[in-house]
């Protein structure tokens, strides 16, 4: 970021973790959101409003733990299912056919180990742990808004850094 003559930086806040996270910068005349390779611009005049708020998410909280309810409710009472199937399609085999049962085979449509079966919720039970996580933690959303549009950033947790950024933003744009 190049500053002109007349210009100072007043505050600097990242957004994330490493070069793809960014930062925005508030200097004496325009805001500077870095992210990557690519910079933007936005003159203090040009605003129309900046907002910084942080919010948690108890709806994705909610259907996190619905979602690892179930997988471990289906896993956990997956064999008397499958044995319910079995014995339902076993006796409509019994009504269809004339011939006696024979082996112990007879009758078995449905056969997956319970290992296969936990194995299987497992990315199910991993979403919903992300989704309640992720839900707990919150996240921060700094929105600058300008007559042609807006430019919205997110980051995970509480960051202060865009908080302050924020307050500060609205401090320096109505001189």
């Amino acid at each position: 970021m190049q500053l002109a003559p007349d210009e100072h930086l007043v505050i600097e806040a990242p957004f994330g973790l490493g070069p793809f996270g960014g930062s925005a910068s508030l200097t004496t005349r325009r805001i500077v959101v870095c992210a990557g390779e690519s910079e933007e611009s936005v003159p203090l005049l040009a605003l129309t409003s900046v907002r910084a708020a942080f919010s948690r998410d108890f709806a994705a909280v909610f259907w996190g733990a619905v979602l690892l309810a179930f997988a471990i409710t289906f896993a956990a009472g997956y064999k008397p299912l499958e044995t319910a199937v079995n014995t339902f399609a076993m006796s409509i085999e019994k009504r269809m056919s004339d011939k006696a049962p024979e082996g112990e085979a007879y009758g078995r449509f449905i056969h997956v180990s319970r290992g296969w079966v936990w194995s299987l919720m497992l990315p199910l039970m991993g979403w919903g742990v992300y989704r309640i996580a992720s839900g707990i933690m919150g996240k921060t959303v700094l929105v600058i808004a300008t007559a042609s549009g807006d430019l919205r950033r997110t980051a995970r947790g509480r960051r202060v850094e865009l908080l302050e950024f924020g307050a500060e933003v609205g401090r320096h744009a109505g001189r």
